[in-house]
């Protein structure tokens, strides 16, 4: 179990503390109940099984259409539904108070109640039955997506033509138009909001808020509506730029990073409203620090960070998401939503979900890499229209968290034990052109499935921790094609190397600065070794390997390695002793495919000292390379400038298939060193695409996982089953066998 949570930032805002009156009811104004406990909740610290109960009724008094029943709910027994959740293995439930509807599930004296209803206030029953079943209960309410509150003109989001900003599906063959209409956090709806919160934050018992759908309105690049105009007006001196273009151009750039530091306000301003009413509240939201245009601030007031998984993200990219929400709140457990549904199913006639429940291996392995990474799940469904929870829906949830249960004295503890980093460049990702800021993610999915398909541990390291000089431990620090960096991230890395940390870059990295404006240089040439001269000037141009050395061990010197459908970074090097290949150029003409005909005398991998520390430069992309073409040649390359640059083996390895993804932990206090292996064997589908679900999971057999002396102990065990494994010396390291893996083992080494 985690001690309290090790506080992440001393900069949090001001806004904080502070929580703008509210408007409907004055009485409750900062008000604390009597007898309430004061300290925070802390059950998000004790491994719990979450359920979200979704709702998101429309109200058939005034918002039905042709064929919906005239009364919903109607069969809603909360008593039966926690005693259900409860026999399933959950922990702790999350109801909806406030949906996307605008419909309340409570007494409401500030928004629209569920007339469906009656005189039933479903916050009270829950949390009643939470009390009376030792279940957590946690309020939802939807931020920015609310039909009713779009009503009022001054609440709506507006494009810059003034029209209303509403997301559809308008096919009228679909049973529903699915209208998405978006309000604007940052005028009267936002003290709405304050509102609810603050009213069910006085008047009731209950855990903590999990707020969703800020995003919804958070990602909209402008919002034109008055009180946008007014504010960027106020705070700047100057009008709302045009969305065309954004960040091609400086004043685009500007307005960006405002919005950044506007996103994160507004939820500070909120969460801290609550914190005024009820400190004992915890609260996050659904989001994370995952899309572009939220900072990693975005998730500092939050207790813990959260963010939801659509199956067709693929499991490698879980695991880096996993990653990701550690990094912005490290020691504390984060939550990642696993949907009952094949949810984000796109095409010509799309739905967001599909109504069959999943199998469980599906949900298993989904849930067993959110655990191993030190964070817990939430199962998302929903009730059905008159109110019944869909029992096939808990007859596969119960097998997973029974085996969820099973291993929590060995996840969450101590810390990830990390090899190399990644940097994670925000900046990257919001303050390019739509096409180049796609490049830093996509090469960061790329980089990371091949480090975790070899076996290697593996962390993200953000911008801004990079700046303040903590590395995680990490030997070796990867950044794949992050064209904006600082200036005080370049001085951190320069630093890091000199004292002998590795580093390997690729592509366009540090061409334009913190804020996206363009260097003439790259900003680590200094640190590089080399020196911008331009791009090829085709795509399917080669990476010919020419020179003996450990990063280009296990390539055939002399073969050229395909450079698929992007460019390479041209260079000048500063020694040219420190070339190990050179760029070959594709054959012209008609003909099937892209042959290599001419050797040019470009760098495109080179390599050097720098102080006590190596760097390694590629100018092809090669994360973005393995990410699409996933070709071996890639991934070795990749994986040798890593193992070079860090100068040592890591401290935790495994022989075994790709698909075995090896997650280390070191818990000092207990000195255990706790290996998780997730088997995500015939785990489709590929990566982004619409593809095959788990149907099951075939095991793997003679798995064999190394570690480094320190880390050993005296002896080593398979849990949950607590059998003895026998451990044996190869070339310096402690090594154990797995003779066989399910979805699921952990070492443990004590």
């Amino acid at each position: 179990m985690l001690k309290a949570p090790i506080v992440r930032r001393d900069f949090i805002k001001s806004t904080l503390a502070a929580g703008a009156a509210t408007v409907f009811i004055p009485a409750l104004r900062g008000a604390t109940p009597a007898g309430r406990p004061m300290t925070r909740a802390d059950w998000f610290l004790k491994n719990p099984r979450v359920y979200l109960l979704d709702f998101q009724m429309p109200d058939p008094l005034d918002q039905g259409v042709p064929g919906m029943p005239s009364k919903l709910l109607q069969k809603l027994d909360t008593k039966r539904i926690c005693e259900q959740l409860r026999g399933a293995g959950v922990t702790a439930v999350v109801v909806h108070a406030k949906c996307n509807q605008g419909n309340a599930y409570y007494n409401s004296k500030v928004c629209h109640k569920h007339s469906s209803l009656g005189d039933r206030d479903l916050m009270a029953e829950f949390s009643a039955e939470g009390q009376r079943l030792g279940l957590n209960v946690i309020y939802y309410v939807q931020l920015s997506r609310e039909r009713r509150s779009f009503e009022h003109a001054e609440r709506r989001a507006r494009l810059e033509n003034g029209d209303a900003y509403v997301r559809e599906d308008p096919d009228p063959l679909l049973p529903s138009r699915e209208e998405k209409p978006v309000v604007c956090m940052n005028g009267p709806h936002r003290d709405y909001i304050k509102d609810i919160v603050g009213e069910l934050a006085t008047n009731y018992e209950f855990d903590g808020f999990w707020l969703d759908c800020f995003s919804w309105w958070g990602n909209l690049p402008v919002c034109y509506c008055d009180a946008c105009r007014e504010s960027y007006r106020k705070e700047t001196g100057s009008e709302l730029p045009s969305r065309a273009g954004l960040a091609n151009k400086r004043i685009g750039r500007d307005y960006l990073r405002w919005r950044w530091a506007l996103n994160v306000r507004i939820l500070d301003d909120v969460i801290g409203h609550i914190r005024k009413i009820n400190p004992r509240l915890t609260v996050t939201h659904n989001g994370a620090a995952s899309f572009p245009s939220m900072d990693w601030a975005f998730v500092d007031a939050d207790d813990y960070v959260c963010r939801e998984f659509h199956f067709n993200e693929g499991l490698e990219n879980l695991s880096l998401t996993c990653r990701r929400n550690w990094a912005c709140k490290p020691n504390v457990p984060f939550e990642v939503e696993i949907w009952r549904f094949a949810n984000r199913l796109g095409g010509e006639r799309a739905s967001s979900r599909g109504y069959q429940v999943r199998p469980i291996p599906a949900l298993l392995a989904e849930m067993a890499a959110v655990k191993s990474h030190g964070g817990f799940p939430q199962y998302y469904d929903q009730v059905k229209w008159d109110g019944i929870v869909e029992q096939r829906s808990l007859d596969r949830l119960a097998p997973c968290f029974r085996e969820i249960s099973k291993r929590e004295a060995w996840t969450g503890r101590g810390q990830p034990l990390s090899y190399v980093g990644m940097l994670w460049s925000k900046a990257s990702e919001y303050l390019l052109p739509s096409d180049r800021a796609k490049w830093a993610p996509q090469a960061m999915e790329g980089i990371h499935n091949a480090l975790i398909e070899s076996h290697l541990p593996v962390c993200v390291i953000t911008e801004r921790d990079a700046m303040a000089g903590h590395w995680q431990g990490i030997r070796t620090l990867v950044i794949a094609e992050s064209e904006c960096l600082a200036d005080d991230t370049i001085s951190a890395l320069e630093t890091f190397v000199r004292e002998g940390g590795g580093l390997v870059v690729t592509g366009p990295t540090s061409l334009c600065d913190g804020g996206g404006e363009p260097r003439k240089d790259f900003g680590l040439a200094n640190l590089l070794g080399v020196h911008f001269e331009g791009w090829t000037k085709t795509y399917y141009t080669f990476l010919q390997p020419e020179a003996v050395h450990p990063i280009t061990e296990g390539l055939e010197l002399g073969f050229p390695l395909s450079v698929y459908r992007t460019r390479q970074v041209k260079v000048r090097p500063t020694k040219p002793d420190s070339v190990l290949g050179v760029v070959v150029d594709p054959m012209p003409g008609f003909h099937m495919g892209y042959p290599p005909l001419n050797r040019t005398e470009t760098p495109a991998l080179v390599a050097r000292t720098f102080g006590k520390g190596r760097v390694c430069y590629a100018g092809a992309s090669l994360g973005r390379i393995y990410l699409e073409y996933n070709h071996p040649d890639t991934r070795t390359l990749i994986t040798n400038a890593v193992a070079w640059t860090a100068g040592k083996p890591p401290p935790v390895t495994a022989r075994a298939p790709g698909t075995v993804e090896v997650v280390p932990w070191r818990d000092e206090a207990k000195r255990e060193t706790i290996i998780h292996l997730l088997n995500r064997t015939a785990a489709g589908p590929a990566q982004g695409l619409i593809g095959p679900m788990i149907h099951e999971t075939i095991p793997v057999h003679d798995v064999v996982v190394s570690v480094i002396p320190e880390l050993a102990g005296i002896e080593a065990r398979l849990q949950p089953s607590n059998l003895p494994l026998q451990t044996r010396t190869e070339s310096g390291r402690v090594t154990v066998n797995v003779d066989r893996l399910a979805e699921w083992e952990t070492v443990v080494f004590s």
